[in-house]
């Protein structure tokens, strides 16, 4: 949802973005997955989108946990016990 949001982002949204703190090189960095954005920019890119924010904030919340878990081979453990039980809440 947040990486098919970025795709479809139009030049005025990312003005509004900038206009709400968001400058857009920050935006180009998500675009190129360098970096994820923290939770308050996710809720000011939710508003600015009307997106759901709990839903964007669990996929990135995910990818984060995934990029964790690569070189952290408890996590990795920890997120294959948790995941499952995690997409029933």
């Amino acid at each position: 949802m947040f990486f098919e949001a970025l795709d479809k982002l139009t030049a005025d949204q990312v003005r509004q973005l900038a206009a709400a703190g968001i400058p857009a090189s920050r935006v180009s960095n998500w675009k190129h997955r360098k970096r994820l954005p923290t939770r308050p920019q996710t809720l000011v890119f939710c508003t600015v989108l009307g997106l759901n924010f709990d839903k964007v904030n669990r996929e990135i919340t995910e990818i984060e946990a995934a990029e964790d878990a690569k070189d952290n081979s408890p996590m990795a453990a920890l997120l294959k016990t948790l995941s499952p039980a995690w997409h029933f809440s």
